[in-house]
């Protein structure tokens, strides 16, 4: 009752405020007439509310809201930046120190994003090229001790014997015109033998490092199998040994060659069949067959053969087994670089032989159409 007192005596005074409290409030007064005659005042109060606290509340709950967002966000982006940036940052700092202490096996991930992923993927290339440098500086320092090793085996027997028909000549020895002559075309002939080893442990160096390149072009396989074979027919009638040619192709087959490097591996075989057949009854039978993609060449000797224990390895350089090896003058090298220039061609090379049965090799290469075009 004192609170309805209280509005009154501000009405009448013409104050139509109220204050309750810690709130004000509108006084809103309306006069009726019931249908008895009875007058009657309604008073209404509405609660005034200050805008200024109100926007106050509103920006503390705003700023409320944005702080903790704010904290939100920061959380998921240092989230997100240790996974992208600064873990990544601080493995690359790791493998780094790997690659300074010379460790370059483990691989280097690329995990990351935009600018790291790219600097992970250089080290990468950098690791693998520096893993790349080093293997290759190693076999070309194991070629060099190779080489080294196999000039200073191999050369002193032939070298041995040029100077022991020099000091027959110098000493009276060869007291002769006839037996100087005699000797000095020896002394000629192991210098031959010696050039042409030095230039098989070159070849082979160079092959075996990927340092040879291939002038690859279209050639008739028969044509140039006749040829090679021209030009070993008179060192085959020197030796009282045969050679024959048998082509079973059905049409012009046609492959891709280095007409130069591929002459040296039908040399090397040929020359390989030749030592290893007897005088009179020795005999090669190089035969030309092809299959629906390729060209199959196959030189099939009637020599001693080669051991199942062997065959295996008479591909490898200076394999104790290979024949090549028991005879002056060879390299010992021969099959070797005929693997090596049949593969860097795009071929394949194989060997079948049984004991006392002979042995072949066979050098299989892709037939090419005759207006074909291979670049």
């Amino acid at each position: 009752m004192l609170e309805i007192k209280e509005m009154l005596m501000n009405l009448s005074v013409g104050n139509d405020y109220y204050e309750y409290g810690s709130n004000r409030y509108r006084i809103n007064a309306e006069n009726f007439t019931t249908q008895d005659g009875n007058n009657y005042r309604i008073i209404t109060l509405n609660q005034i509310i200050n805008v200024g606290d109100y926007y106050r509340s509103l920006l503390v709950f705003v700023f409320i809201i944005f702080l903790i967002v704010f904290v939100i966000a920061s959380l998921i982006v240092q989230r997100q930046n240790m996974k992208n940036i600064i873990i990544p940052i601080t493995n690359l700092t790791k493998e780094m120190e790997k690659l300074r202490i010379g460790e370059l096996e483990t691989a280097i991930t690329d995990k990351g994003y935009g600018e790291i992923r790219e600097l992970g993927i250089a080290i990468e290339q950098l690791r693998l090229q520096l893993k790349n440098s080093i293997y290759y500086q190693q076999r070309v320092d194991e070629n060099r001790k190779f080489l080294i090793s196999s000039i200073s085996h191999d050369l002193k027997t032939p070298v041995t014997s040029i100077r022991g028909y020099i000091d027959g000549v110098l000493d009276g020895v060869a007291d002769t015109d006839e037996k100087k002559k005699y000797y000095l075309s020896k002394a000629i002939e192991k210098t031959n033998m010696i050039n042409t080893m030095i230039e098989d442990l070159l070849l082979y160096s160079k092959l075996d490092l990927n340092q040879m390149t291939f002038e690859k072009e279209k050639v008739d396989i028969v044509k140039y199998i006749e040829s090679c074979i021209e030009d070993s027919s008179e060192d085959f009638l020197r030796e009282n040994k045969k050679i024959y040619f048998d082509n079973k192709l059905l049409t012009t087959s046609f492959v891709m060659i280095d007409v130069e490097k591929f002459k040296r591996v039908i040399q090397n075989i040929m020359d390989n069949a030749k030592r290893s057949i007897e005088t009179q009854t020795g005999q090669l039978k190089i035969m030309l067959r092809e299959t629906n993609s390729s060209v199959i060449i196959e030189f099939k000797d009637n020599g001693k053969g080669i051991s199942k224990q062997d065959l295996p390895h008479v591909f490898e350089r200076f394999y104790r087994a290979d024949t090549a090896r028991e005879v002056e003058g060879s390299s010992g090298l021969g099959l070797a670089i005929a693997k090596q220039i049949v593969e860097g061609l795009g071929g394949r090379i194989w060997a079948i032989s049984e004991t006392g049965q002979g042995a072949s090799i066979i050098i299989s290469l892709k037939k090419v159409k005759k207006e074909e075009v291979i670049t």
